[in-house]
């Protein structure tokens, strides 16, 4: 495998920081608007190419020198399949920050494929799923007869453009959950669980995370419920949304999110960042429904993204990397984001149980 990584949306926000990180590497910069591609190229000393992944000669070609592409430009339900169809004709592995659920299906879809070529696919190499992957893993090995896990994530402080677009196109009624194995799907809101966060229990609802989907693969555990921080006010509101949705279909609710994201501001300052984090609780209980509790703490989004999506660049380029559908723990193991230096880990022993309302 060559060592050579490219990092195709390297003038992103997330990107950016990113190409800074592993300039150290045989690292090229790659983009679709040549412009601002070499902008970023220039400033860091690096090597770049511009294509449009709709051309694929131009993706092949982009590639064939390549044994690792960090895949960091969204949309990813449009992006994502274009990108790894060159990285399985050109036998580079594939990883991305992407964290919209159904791509990780439509990825999973492409693993005897990825085996066939010699390829390692592994999305979620941010924040999402690198995280939760690693205290799901956690706790299922801490505590091997865990029958079911419900993760909590607290409210995101740190919000860029690009996290309210994606948010906008996964916008439904429903809430995707995993039963006994399969993917069911619940009335957005109905489903709701407290955690504590560090202050006291909070009111969660459901969501539709990408955990829901990797989560038996990278645990085997086959119950699995993730859950974010909204109070009262906001589950009851998302109810209501929800129920409007049900009867008037979420494409007026999707164009409402993409206007608001049209108006987000591109990326938070330095001082927002410096404030911001996510604390993660998963609760692993067994047959008589009793919770284990971990807690993790970690950076905001954007800076736990660029630490361990670089770590997880190095590690490939190390050799740790298997072929076909991955995901971080699996690979790297459950304290890669330890390792890493982008999360701290306690047990929270004295929590209480927040019961399903």
């Amino acid at each position: 495998m060559t060592q050579r990584v490219l990092l195709y949306g390297a003038n992103g926000y997330t990107g950016r920081e990113i190409a800074a990180a592993l300039a150290q590497t045989d690292l090229v910069l790659a983009g679709r608007t040549p412009d601002r591609v070499r902008a970023i190229a220039d400033q860091l000393g690096l090597p770049w190419r511009a294509f449009d992944l709709a051309d694929a000669a131009g993706v092949d070609a982009a590639l064939a020198d390549i044994g690792v592409v960090l895949h960091a430009a969204g949309p990813f339900e449009e992006t994502a399949t274009p990108m790894l169809k060159g990285c399985l004709r050109t036998g580079a592995h594939y990883l991305d920050l992407g964290g919209e659920w159904p791509v990780f299906l439509d990825l999973m879809d492409a693993d005897a494929d990825a085996k066939a070529a010699g390829i390692m696919v592994m999305p979620g190499v941010g924040l999402a799923i690198v995280a939760t992957d690693c205290l799901l893993a956690m706790a299922a090995k801490r505590w091997p007869d865990t029958m079911r896990l419900r993760l909590g994530i607290s409210r995101a402080q740190v919000i860029t453009r690009g996290s309210v677009e994606s948010a906008s196109r996964l916008v439904s009624p429903d809430v995707l959950i995993r039963r006994s194995g399969r993917l069911e799907r619940a009335p957005a809101g109905r489903l709701a669980h407290a955690f504590d966060f560090g202050e006291g229990l909070v009111e969660t609802a459901a969501m539709s995370w990408a955990d829901v989907v990797t989560g038996e693969f990278t645990t085997g555990v086959s119950d699995i419920e993730v859950y974010s921080e909204l109070g009262v006010p906001g589950r009851g509101a998302y109810r209501a949304a929800a129920l409007g949705m049900r009867l008037g279909g979420a494409d007026l609710w999707r164009r409402a999110g993409q206007a608001m994201a049209a108006a987000w501001p591109v990326g938070p300052s330095a001082e927002t960042r410096e404030g911001g984090r996510f604390v993660m609780v998963v609760e692993a209980l067994d047959a008589w429904r009793r919770p284990r509790r971990l807690s993790m703490s970690t950076f905001d989004g954007y800076t736990t993204s660029v630490i361990t999506a670089a770590a997880a660049v190095r590690r490939v380029l190390d050799g740790s990397h298997r072929s076909g559908f991955q995901t971080p723990a699996r690979v790297f193991g459950a304290e890669f984001i330890l390792e890493a230096g982008a999360g701290t880990l306690e047990e929270r022993k004295g929590a209480r149980d927040g019961a399903p309302a």
